[in-house]
């Protein structure tokens, strides 16, 4: 194949006229993606549903002549084109399974997904069981690792255009590598965002236009940029669209029934869709003209039974919906924009689909109302009756905010009254009240929200309402069989009352006198009482409140019974954090009182947070609270609010007891949203910045503490940046669970734990910070370290000014700049934000001067080392192995190097360098020939290639055995290759590399590592 069949194609290839795409070969990755296309369905994966080789990507591409209106066509770029074609290739890839995948898919996370959603111990997972238990066994597993791989597929292809090879979603390094290598030529901006658009089809966030721009620059030209948005919205449709008798759309089985397993097979099996086209729009006489707008698409079927009939058009019902969107992203996406892309679809004509032997009208289920409202008011939707006062809680808060604003934190008032003796729970507030309308349109319609209402949104565009569902009142049949509201709106002459028995009947209004309701609820307000029953515990009313009710911005009051009211709530996050801490213990609330613990409160950008830090005396920092281990009876001493609502319980950040003490809340139009029971927050773009908001905010106090020790404390700049590193472990510790390791990763890439010598000048560096140089260099030696010690101690200097006062020092000067003199091997954290970002290029030893320097240039150049994850090579299996005494084998991989490193003044003998505590092998080193005939194989996949992980994890072992890292002579070489030997089978590696060549590169000559630490001794006389 030499040209192009489809418009799309033809376009998206002048792309590579471009300096942004130069060198980018569409033809090229076409042929390469049309193989691994062809892949999918081998190995029973996916073989019955439908094809994805390159055929049908030409029948997805053939859409866009129609789908795209003309006038769009003429406006898209080339770089759109390039988008919305290369998205159609790759986006249905992750449906490849590979053999090596399937048989090592217990090291993913589809036994999770196999207990936890599909065959879970209830009665849906009990049915799905049963309906796939007449499948044959290989078979059975089989299908489940289809379900898996088809619920993760959008994921999957995304990771591997990023180069992110996860595990959770299957074991696919050789495939990311293989996607990897296809589009290598292309730009990382670009890259990103065609992962961004292959996942979004999975997805229901196209809407958001920080996500997919709509004006992406890939370059200086017009040619260069794309709308993000637009191409993601045009894959969404022509993947919705590609329904044809032999392609059933993958999104297709999670709409319509995904735990009917079988369902699935027989609508795939009697497919029957001749045809999608789109219909003749009509002229003003309701005749077809060519020339009439279209926004109707109309599919052409006719199935031999009623399977398909009602999997197709249940389908189509849910594309309408998606076509809706679609519409109306691209409609508000140029309004806000000053653009004009159309997509006019908004419509399915499905006249067309035929059942032979059924009526051709079709029927629908309706709702039975009373069995729906059980559902809600039960247990099944809340799992805790204390929600209640929650539910209620929050409707008078909203109240009281849309009443008072700005006020209300004065105004607004709140009264819990509990009578243990009669069982009745009051709750007042003098806010807004309700008229008949809203009792009518809101109160008493299950899912409205008066808040969520157009119109009331038009009216109050700043009001952020805590409540949005519309279902909260209905919580208070969980615990009580008799309700009365008792309700007074300004705008109405009369108050109202409703006396509710049962959440089904019907309820009558009444009308009273205004003279003749409570005076808390005058001239506004809402009174809800509540016969609690006998069953239900609400008797710590203070304690339930407290639990949730953290920042209600309005004086909310609980009396027990006892006739004294308890103040309930905080005024900020920073008052709420101090007063758990002090009621936890009482030490804590000395040291407290002592301002041996403070309280930082920080605001950003919508979220407020506060955190606990203690001072320590002896290194005059301030260091994080860690949280302590609460029990299920104390949830007020931490957590995540929004709204000033607690819905999480774990310290901000961390997905268990765990991290530092924190308390934040998330409020106004950035707050995430929570799930209908508030029991979770969504995770949305919203929920993303405010975790990123939150680790910036801890990541803030790291920094201000290396200022403050070195500016307002009198250290010296080595200490204060040394201080970094341990500070900021309170937020690493092995025991957390951060919600994000990226987020977190990314807010402390900006905290500076390196110190840089430039231009004479000493001072810190962010791992940011150290990208902004192309080459960096460091030296070893123990006048460089021993200069450490001393400009630690030393306020102000560096190593230029101090080796102008040590004169027999010079030599040992630093000869290149930038110099990074932070040492590598101090703090793992530190020497994981520089080895992920940098590579040895250059290294010269100097044994006479007991000293070696090395250049390091970015990684994200052609890789020098052999990678050293066994996990992320597929030899996981290795991380916890045992020798034949059962215990933990030492090991640590040898860097090998695999690119141009250039090396000087080695000895004969010396076959590496020890960096940081990390062993890099030296060109010449005796596995050199085995490494290159590694590399010259067909499918070598580069650095972190599984073959060559192997060899520097056996040498590894060699070396902590029986070389100089183990502290031992050559002569036990010999004997430590019998024991590797038998290791090397136990661990099957025998079809990476040849264990005898090994072994005969072993005994070719002393291993000798130069470590500049040779020269210390530690113990009596031990050498190292």
């Amino acid at each position: 194949m030499h040209t192009f069949t489809t418009l799309a194609e033809r376009k998206a290839a002048e792309a590579s006229n471009y300096d942004a795409f130069g060198g980018f070969s569409l033809l090229q990755t076409r042929k390469e993606l049309d193989e691994l296309l062809g892949r999918i369905g081998q190995h029973g994966f996916f073989d019955e549903y439908t094809k994805h080789d390159i055929k049908h990507v030409d029948a997805m591409l053939e859409k866009l002549e129609w789908v795209i209106p003309e006038g769009t066509q003429e406006k898209l770029t080339a770089a759109d084109w390039l988008l919305i074609v290369l998205s159609a290739y790759f986006h249905d890839l992750g449906m490849l399974v590979t053999k090596e995948e399937y048989e090592r898919r217990g090291e993913s996370t589809f036994e999770k997904y196999r207990s936890q959603v599909l065959l879970t111990d209830d009665t849906n997972g009990r049915d799905y069981s049963a309906r796939i238990a007449d499948m044959k066994e290989e078979e059975r597993e089989r299908f489940l690792y289809q379900e898996f791989v088809r619920e993760n597929h959008a994921v999957r292809v995304k990771n591997w255009i990023l180069g992110e090879d996860s595990f959770a979603s299957g074991v696919c390094t050789r495939v990311m590598n293989e996607v990897q290598r296809i589009l290598t030529s292309l730009e990382p901006v670009f890259r990103d965002d065609l992962a961004q658009v292959c996942e979004s089809h999975h997805l229901q966030d196209l809407y958001d236009t920080d996500v997919y721009q709509v004006q992406q620059h890939y370059g200086s030209s017009d040619q260069e940029v794309a709308n993000v948005q637009y191409a993601a919205i045009l894959l969404r449709t022509i993947d919705l669209l590609h329904i044809t008798r032999d392609r059933t759309p993958s999104i297709a089985f999670r709409v319509l029934n995904p735990a009917d397993p079988i369902s699935q097979v027989e609508w795939a099996k009697q497919m029957a869709v001749r045809a999608v086209k789109p219909v003749w729009g009509l002229d003003a006489d309701g005749n077809r003209s060519q020339t009439a707008p279209r926004d109707t698409i109309a599919v052409y079927a006719k199935f031999t039974d009623g399977d398909g009939f009602f999997g197709l058009t249940s389908y189509l019902r849910y594309a309408v919906k998606e076509l809706l969107a679609s519409h109306d992203w691209v409609q508000r996406s140029n309004i806000a924009n000053g653009l004009s892309y159309q997509f006019p679809w908004k419509a399915i004509d499905n006249s067309k689909i035929e059942a032979k032997g059924f009526l051709t009208q079709t029927f629908h289920f309706s709702l039975d109302q009373a069995k729906v409202l059980d559902l809600l008011t039960g247990h099944t939707l809340y799992n805790d009756s204390n929600v209640v006062l929650r539910e209620l809680l929050q409707n008078s808060i909203d109240a009281v905010r849309l009443q008072y604003g700005e006020l209300s934190r004065d105004a607004g008032k709140i009264w819990v009254r509990w009578d243990p003796e009669s069982r009745i729970l009051e709750i007042l507030d003098n806010g807004s009240g309700m008229t008949q309308e809203i009792i009518e349109k809101n109160l008493l319609k299950a899912g409205s929200s008066r808040y969520q209402d157009p119109e009331f949104r038009k009216r109050n565009p700043k009001f952020n309402p805590i409540s949005r569902f519309g279902i909260g009142v209905l919580s208070t049949f969980m615990v009580a069989d008799e309700v009365e509201i008792l309700t007074c709106h300004p705008d109405d002459d009369e108050a109202r009352q409703l006396s509710l028995r049962s959440v089904h009947g019907e309820y009558l209004v009444r009308t009273l006198s205004k003279t003749e309701i409570v005076k808390e609820i005058l001239p506004h307000g809402t009174c809800v009482r509540l016969k609690v029953r006998p069953s239900a515990d609400v008797s710590d009313v203070v304690g339930i409140a407290r639990q949730w009710i953290v920042l209600p911005e309005c004086n909310v009051a609980v009396d027990q019974g006892s006739g004294s009211w308890t103040e309930i709530g905080y005024r900020t996050v920073g008052d709420a954090l101090r007063s758990a801490i002090a009621e936890h213990r009482a030490d804590l609330r000395e040291q407290l009182d002592n301002r041996r613990i403070r309280i930082v409160e920080k605001d950003l950008d919508g979220l407020s947070i506060a955190y606990a830090v203690r001072w320590n005396e002896y290194f005059s920092e301030w260091t994080f609270l860690p949280f302590p281990r609460q029990s299920q009876d104390d949830r007020s001493l931490a957590g995540t609010c929004i709204g000033g609502i607690r819905v999480e319980n774990h310290p901000p950040g961390f997905r268990n007891d765990s991290g530092v003490w924190a308390m934040a809340n998330a409020w106004g139009p950035k707050a995430p949203r929570t799930n209908v029971a508030r029991s979770a927050i969504d995770a949305t773009p919203e929920f993303n910045r405010v975790i990123e908001n939150i680790y910036a905010a801890y990541c803030d106090h790291v920094r201000d503490e290396v200022e403050a020790l070195q500016s307002d404390r009198s250290y010296s700049l080595t200490w204060a940046t040394s201080e970094a590193a341990i500070i900021s472990q309170a937020l690493l510790r092995s025991e957390n669970f951060p919600v994000s390791r990226a987020s977190l990763r990314k807010g402390l890439s900006r905290v500076p734990f390196f110190l840089l010598e430039h231009g004479g000048t000493r001072r810190h560096a962010s791992a940011d910070d150290l990208l902004e140089f192309d080459a960096l260099y460091m030296t070893e030696s123990a006048v460089m370290e021993h200069m450490e010690y001393l400009l630690r101690e030393l306020p102000g200097g560096s190593r230029t000014s101090l080796m102008k006062v040590l004169a027999d020092a010079e030599e040992q000067a630093d000869t290149f700049e930038p110099a990074i003199c932070t040492r590598l091997g101090s703090h793992d954290n530190v020497d994981d934000f520089f080895l992920a970002a940098w590579q040895i290029s250059e290294i010269r030893a100097s044994k006479a001067d007991r000293r070696c320097d090395f250049t390091w240039v970015k990684r994200d150049a052609a890789p020098l080392w052999s990678g050293v994850d066994l996990v992320g090579s597929g030899l996981e299996r290795l991380v916890m192995e045992h020798d034949q005494y059962g215990r933990r084998r030492r090991y640590s991989l040898v860097r090998l190097p695999v690119g141009p490193v250039s090396v000087s003044g080695f000895e004969d003998n010396e076959i590496g360098v020890n960096v940081g505590g990390q062993v890099h092998l030296i060109p010449g080193h005796p596995w050199e020939g085995l490494v290159e005939k590694m590399k010259g194989a067909p499918d070598w996949v580069g650095a972190d290639d599984e073959r060559g992980v192997a060899l520097s994890f056996m040498i590894g072992a060699l070396m902590f055995n029986s070389g100089p890292m183990a502290g031992r002579r050559y002569r036990q070489v010999g004997d430590s290759l019998d024991d590797l030997r038998l290791h090397f089978r136990r661990l099957e590696l025998g079809h990476l590399f040849d264990f005898e060549e090994f072994a005969s590169g072993a005994m070719s000559k002393e291993l000798e590592i130069f470590d500049t630490r040779r020269w210390q001794r530690f113990g009596f006389g031990g050498d190292f």
